[in-house]
């Protein structure tokens, strides 16, 4: 099957929805579709696409100019417009976005469109919004399948669009990371705990880089573009917090497996990859998944849509006052000592992650279409 992915994220970029992006390209490309992705150039990283993502089965891609000159909300109209026109030579039987005004185009285009959606309505500009409702654009018989990545999502637009229950499908993020299997636990006193992705505060950095100057008994690991946060290195110069700045997917694997513990200290307030918005109701975050590959111990803020995909005690070890970092430090102490139950979740993990993969998932993706 042709399929013509369009992206408004620029491509190579340290953000999540771009890794999302390629990767599912790849899970499509894997299971014999023709694949292209349009997507904006990236000014930041001048690095190959495939070699960044660490992409092994390669498709089609084509970057187009990404409008800098023009305002923010400018620039991803007129993208979105000439992108769907450039997709025209591709003739694809089916188009893939996450945009919600790239899907309006698409329609008055008369074309097959999977809509995937992350977060609610909200968070889109006043425009698209008028236009989404107006137009009843998720109703439109063109959207041919609506992929929701929770739950809560998928009910979210039922009540606000009063769509056919049958037209969207939840389908959680996953992970490209061969599962691994060998429990490699660290029998040692010092653990390697770690967090990966967005450093923002509503993502627990705060939490995460305090953490590490209560806690001596451990070393703490933090992989993520910390550039927002100004003087880190001085801040916080504990010998045992190790800050490794952006890495780009191919070297996370290698990462991920010397940790012993990962945490999720996510606020109530959750902000999407552009640092806007609240997205905690509703997210699937791309890491959960890759820590689950890799069958190791995960601590988290205990959100409800997180319960969807893992079950505490068994999965997780959720921390109810998640706000208070003392919190934290009891349950990492208590996780410490007690090896035979790492040992048990690090399994239990592994085993759940096998069925997240993004193979599987783009699979779904297109069954019975």
């Amino acid at each position: 099957m042709k399929i013509c992915y369009l992206a408004n994220n620029a491509i190579p970029s340290t953000v999540a929805s771009a890794i999302q992006i390629v990767k599912m390209c790849e899970a499509l490309s894997k299971i014999d579709n023709e694949v292209s992705l349009i997507c904006p150039n990236s000014n930041k990283i001048k690095k190959n696409v495939f070699n960044f993502y660490n992409v092994k089965t390669k498709f089609n891609i084509e970057k187009l100019n990404s409008f800098e000159k023009f305002p923010l909300g400018y620039k991803y109209y007129i993208f979105s417009i000439i992108s769907v026109i450039r997709s025209l030579k591709y003739k694809p039987q089916i188009y893939i976005t996450r945009n919600f005004f790239t899907a309006f185009v698409l329609i008055l285009f008369s074309k097959k469109v999977i809509f995937e959606i992350h977060h609610d309505i909200q968070i889109e500009s006043r425009i698209t919004k008028f236009l989404i409702k107006f137009f009843k654009v998720l109703n439109n018989k063109n959207i041919i399948r609506i992929i929701a990545i929770s739950k809560k999502v998928k009910m979210h637009y039922l009540e606000t669009f009063n769509l056919n229950k049958n037209k969207i499908i939840v389908l959680p993020s996953g992970s490209s990371i061969k599962t691994h299997s060998n429990f490699e636990n660290n029998y040692s006193k010092k653990l390697n705990i770690g967090y990966f992705g967005s450093i923002y505060k509503s993502r627990g950095a705060d939490i995460f880089l305090n953490l590490s100057k209560i806690d001596k008994n451990n070393n703490y690991f933090m992989f993520g573009d910390h550039s927002k946060f100004k003087n880190l290195n001085f801040k916080y110069s504990n010998k045992n917090l190790f800050l490794g700045g952006y890495v780009s997917y191919n070297k996370i694997p290698k990462l991920l497996k010397k940790m012993d513990i990962f945490l999720m200290p996510y606020s109530k307030k959750v902000t999407s990859g552009g640092d806007v918005g609240d997205i905690s109701k509703f997210t699937s975050p791309l890491k959960l998944f890759d820590y689950l590959s890799i069958g190791k111990v995960i601590l988290s803020s205990k959100l409800p849509v997180l319960q969807e995909v893992i079950t505490e005690n068994k999965n997780v070890i959720f921390i109810k006052n998640y706000e208070n970092i003392y919190s934290w430090k009891l349950e990492i102490d208590k996780i410490s000592k007690n090896l035979s139950k790492r040992i048990i979740i690090s399994k239990n993990n592994y085993n759940l992650g096998k069925s997240f993969n993004l193979k599987n998932r783009a699979k779904k993706y297109l069954e019975n279409l």
